[in-house]
């Protein structure tokens, strides 16, 4: 994911923006930034944003994708609500080719929004958890969006962490080594020693060309 920093001054103008980018307009990007700005803007949230809190919370983020999907944005809000972050999933459009945004507003407010651009359960988590990464690493000083592509020592970290929260890499390699991953019933079984859905474990095995690619769970509320 490539994390572009935006800046007010900056607005309507491509100086620090991406192009290297498929269909991508300035104009519709910065319209949905100001459209997350505007729908997280009356969400109650704690004083300030607690790191700690959010990492001692990352077993009850990953709970959350237990919940039917019409229950997800509700009771993740509510979690990052306690750590001081607004968080919203926001629709997106074409000409804003984004998976997230993380700003702290000028009132000292910080906000994470996601979309569902690509639909994909596993995807939507992963980068929930890179982006979660991001603020735990202290990568909030400017404004982020979180494009498609993946590039610089910064976003190979926020990878690399949020993989982790996910699934615990040891345990992982043991798993791919005894190639339990030839049977479902071992992905599932895998999957529920990690408290993830099973889609998570398929989604990392299908990346890195374990398995094939197949058909997996989308979501469709935003």
């Amino acid at each position: 994911m490539i994390h572009s920093p935006l800046r007010h001054s900056d607005k309507f103008s491509q100086r620090n923006l991406p192009t290297n980018i498929d269909n991508f307009n300035p104009y519709v990007l910065f319209a949905w930034q100001r459209m997350c700005e505007l729908l997280t803007k009356n969400i109650e949230i704690a004083d300030e944003v607690d790191t700690e809190k959010l990492r001692e919370m990352i077993p009850d983020i990953k709970q959350v994708m237990f919940m039917r999907a019409n229950q997800i944005q509700k009771k993740l809000t509510a979690i990052f609500s306690k750590c001081g972050i607004a968080f919203r999933i926001v629709p997106n459009f074409t000409g804003a080719p984004v998976q997230g945004f993380i700003k702290k507003t000028e009132d000292g407010v910080l906000i994470l929004c996601m979309t569902l651009r690509q639909k994909f359960a596993d995807i939507f988590w992963f980068t929930l958890f890179h982006e979660i990464a991001h603020i735990l690493n202290g990568d909030t000083k400017h404004e982020f969006i979180d494009f498609d592509s993946v590039s610089g020592e910064v976003e190979s970290k926020a990878d690399s962490m949020a993989g982790e929260f996910l699934i615990d890499s040891k345990a992982y390699k043991k798993f791919v080594a005894a190639e339990g991953y030839k049977r479902a019933s071992e992905i599932k079984r895998f999957a529920s020693t990690q408290n993830v859905k099973d889609y998570i474990v398929q989604g990392r095995l299908m990346k890195e060309e374990i398995i094939p690619w197949k058909a997996r769970p989308r979501y469709e509320w935003a």
